[in-house]
């Protein structure tokens, strides 16, 4: 079982850190400040754009009351309002990187781990905290499927989960997300289920064993494993009586159990018994007698 939110928080711009406000291990809630780092620089930079900002718009309010005594050129005073428009967004970006030189929780979560300490030198997208989300339908389990299960699955298709760590106890869920390509390692597709602990405490790394109930489902007919005559590859072969005799049918076997296995209703139309007994030692055609 993993967290369906998990976040590796750093902050925009490198510095000294200033302050590590909560532990691992820790809950915390969505908004709180975790981190911060010593703001004397960029706050110096804020100043020093704001200055700058507000000598070029001095300047241009006196170049443009010259321009209307024509005293000045139409070039001037465009050239200072370029120049404003330069030192208000040099000013929106210091004052960017001033909001995001602390760490806020994007989500109430726990802290995993705690990757830096109070006077470290970070850079810019360090990662200091592990974060993962908790509280309702904040953790998933990740299964992977062949492709002939996955074809059958929706989002929203009901499913159960047994925990371990709860002695198997049964733990609702949900299919949320269907992968669109196989996983190249193992050739499944990954289909995340979101779990409703119904006040059960869940962990990541808890393990998990599902059952998916699909909410669309082929009809399928089980056979007793004696009545498949001969098969190659998917295709198999069975007798059925037909009168006094048999006939044969190719049938596609969509999986080969123990005891049993499945074919698509539709390939048995008009087929209500098959042969078992003696199955292997029959042509087409053959007369044979039906005993109960």
């Amino acid at each position: 079982i993993g967290s369906k939110t998990e976040a590796r928080l750093s902050f925009k711009i490198g510095g000294i850190i200033d302050a590590m406000n909560v532990r691992e291990g820790q809950f915390v809630r969505k908004g709180a400040t975790l981190a911060r780092l010593k703001t004397t620089e960029i706050d110096a930079q804020v100043q020093k754009a704001t200055q700058a900002r507000d000598k070029v718009r001095r300047d241009l309010d006196r170049l443009e009351r010259l321009y209307a005594d024509s005293a000045a050129t139409l070039d001037n005073v465009e050239g200072l309002r370029t120049a404003l428009e330069v030192a208000n967004s040099d000013l929106e970006i210091a004052q960017f990187n001033q909001q995001y030189a602390r760490v806020v929780a994007p989500v109430s979560g726990r802290i995993v781990r705690k990757l830096a300490e109070t006077g470290e030198l970070v850079g810019p997208g360090t990662p200091v905290y592990f974060l993962t989300g908790e509280g309702q339908n904040s953790y998933v389990l990740r299964v992977g499927l062949a492709d002939r299960d996955v074809v059958a699955l929706r989002n929203g298709d009901r499913a159960e989960v047994r925990l371990d760590a709860y002695d198997g106890v049964t733990v609702p869920a949900r299919v949320t997300e269907i992968a669109a390509a196989a996983d190249p390692m193992t050739g499944t597709f990954e289909v995340e289920l979101t779990l409703d602990p119904q006040g059960r405490t869940l962990r990541p790394g808890f393990i998990g064993r599902a059952t998916i109930y699909p909410s669309q489902q082929d009809a399928y007919v089980r056979l007793p494993l004696d009545a498949l005559v001969q098969g190659e590859g998917r295709n198999g072969t069975i007798f059925y009586p037909d009168g006094d005799g048999v006939q044969r049918r190719e049938v596609r076997v969509l999986r080969l159990r123990d005891d049993d296995f499945l074919v698509a209703a539709e390939a048995l139309d008009g087929i209500d018994r098959v042969v078992t007994d003696g199955a292997a030692y029959l042509v087409e055609g053959m007369r044979i007698a039906v005993r109960e």
